[in-house]
């Protein structure tokens, strides 16, 4: 859906709020904060067993180890399998799955603890029954680590809490290195329920999460741990499983390529005016705003000035001869974007909420700089509309503060956000926020529903200085192309973040190389 057109102007919002019910109305996936609530409503509802249950998420774990592709991996025919099984039921699951594998791979079982629940102790019956080979993880021999082809991590699974203990933090860490594919069933091992990760942990190419998706795997610090992510089904459809519950467990949504609606233009009878005027603050760091202003031109919008009135001099940067410069702001301004390299200055940032307040058709971008202003809430009280801010997780914890909300750490603000993103979008309905990350999340309360959208689409090369001023320039760009606030803050992450995967060398992109790589999506 990403090659759906869009034209500019106000004519324009028919068809693209046609495109957006289209996009928008293909449901979501679903991510939930746990799901054993999920897990014993689908007992209840269909009839099934624990025992069902767990013989799917065999099948599931199954289906991976015969049909493993996660990019970058050799796809010859495994032969040599190592499963790591704990005591309960994640280690049931493995138990199960080797039983499933036996005779068409050499599978071994290694126990990292004895079967304690009662489905581990009969799973585990079951499969040395079939003739399974099992051996402790002490006596595990470096051959078996060295030539195996896949290792199956069924230790520990969700509801992980503390730290490894540490033998296993030593035996994973042996997995680690070994240069084979690597499977986790359900959560990678090491992985908590927040999303944290403890020392140590189990790094998978690939995790088959069961029943639903969760959204420990989708945390910053997960993003290396957990792969590539795939849903196993419990023995009934997804969807019957995520709805056989009453109670409203979703905690976010996940954002797929095909929800990206780029500003294609499809209407002839149009001019620049028709696609908005993008006003770039320049400040102290005006390098900032010559990314920003870039981003915003390529990124569809008609005109795009930097204003400098608070520049502590002129620019003397090479910039686009596209770019308009001026010390006063142009009377068609429909978007202001500020706070990329503007300096601290409280009355520098009021400047630009006054006069955002006394021209309320006028939409913003609040970036860096302008998150640690002690005019924000003030502001943010008054201006409900056309609002979207772009913050890191210290500009985060700076806005969290300012507005009243709490003093936190940015440890916290990172593990927490999603709570925090919700405390601070009820506290401002309407306005939009994009939190930056490994993991991008939006969210958004427009009086009735909190929505929390995540993007895990960014690439390494985007931890570089000016890729969060190019967000902010593609932002105020479809603000100025009269897009409501949550679907600009939606296709600009999703742009930003796929057009990083365009960039062939991940260490040398610079701001300008991501600008140029928007056209090619």
């Amino acid at each position: 859906m990403s090659n759906l057109s869009c034209s500019g102007g106000w004519g324009s919002v028919k068809i693209f709020a046609i495109f957006r019910f289209l996009v928008y109305n293909v449901p979501m996936q679903k991510l939930y904060l746990e799901t054993q609530k999920l897990d014993a409503s689908c007992r209840a509802s269909y009839g099934l067993t624990e025992e069902i249950m767990m013989e799917n998420a065999a099948m599931a774990l199954e289906d991976a180890v015969r049909n493993p592709n996660p990019p970058g991996k050799d796809r010859r025919q495994p032969q040599k399998i190592l499963i790591l099984c704990g005591g309960g039921n994640n280690g049931a699951d493995g138990y199960t799955l080797s039983r499933r594998l036996r005779f068409d791979y050499d599978v071994t079982i290694v126990q990292f603890f004895e079967p304690k629940s009662d489905l581990c102790k009969l799973q585990a019956e079951r499969a040395e029954k079939c003739g399974v080979r099992f051996v402790k993880r002490e006596d595990l021999s470096f051959y078996d680590i060295r030539f195996t082809d896949i290792i199956v991590d069924c230790v520990f699974g969700s509801g992980f809490h503390g730290e490894l203990d540490r033998k296993t933090h030593e035996s994973l860490g042996d997995m680690n290195l070994c240069e084979c594919l690597k499977i986790s069933c359900d959560v990678p091992t090491g992985v908590r329920e927040d999303g944290t990760v403890s020392d140590g942990a189990f790094a998978a190419d690939l995790t088959v999460t069961m029943g639903a998706l969760k959204t420990c795997l989708y945390s910053d610090a997960a993003k290396d741990f957990a792969g590539v992510i795939r849903c196993g089904e419990l023995g009934v459809n997804r969807r019957l499983y995520e709805n056989s519950s009453n109670a409203n467990l979703v905690k976010a949504y996940l954002l797929e390529e095909s929800d990206l609606i780029l500003p294609n233009r499809g209407l002839n009878n149009v001019n620049k005016g028709s696609f908005g005027h993008v006003v770039v603050a320049c400040g102290e760091k005006q390098g900032a705003a010559i990314i920003a202003g870039n981003a915003a031109l390529r990124f569809g919008a008609g005109l795009v000035t930097l204003f400098q009135k608070h520049s502590a001099k002129k620019t003397e940067f090479e910039i686009s001869p596209e770019l308009i410069s001026s010390t006063e702001i142009p009377e068609n301004t429909n978007v202001i974007a500020f706070g990329m390299g503007l300096g601290r200055k409280d009355d520098v940032c009021q400047y630009y909420f006054d006069y955002i307040l006394a021209h309320p058709v006028i939409r913003c971008v609040i970036d860096a700089d302008a998150c640690y202003a002690s005019g924000l809430k003030d502001f943010l009280e008054k201006k409900e509309k056309g609002v979207v801010l772009t913050p890191h997780p210290k500009e985060f914890q700076a806005i969290l503060k300012n507005c009243g909300l709490g003093e936190y750490t940015v440890e916290e603000c990172v593990v927490n956000r999603m709570d925090l993103l919700e405390k601070f979008c009820r506290k401002y309905p309407k306005r939009t926020i994009i939190l930056k990350g490994a993991n991008c999340m939006i969210a958004n309360f427009d009086g009735y529903k909190f929505k929390l959208l995540v993007n895990t689409f960014g690439q390494p090369c985007l931890a570089k200085a000016g890729s969060g001023d190019v967000l902010s320039g593609m932002v105020a760009a479809l603000l100025a192309q009269h897009r409501k606030s949550l679907d600009c803050a939606v296709g600009a992450s999703l742009a930003h973040a796929l057009a990083s995967h365009k960039i062939e060398c991940d260490y040398a992109m610079t701001p300008f190389d991501l600008i140029e790589a928007l056209k090619k999506l």
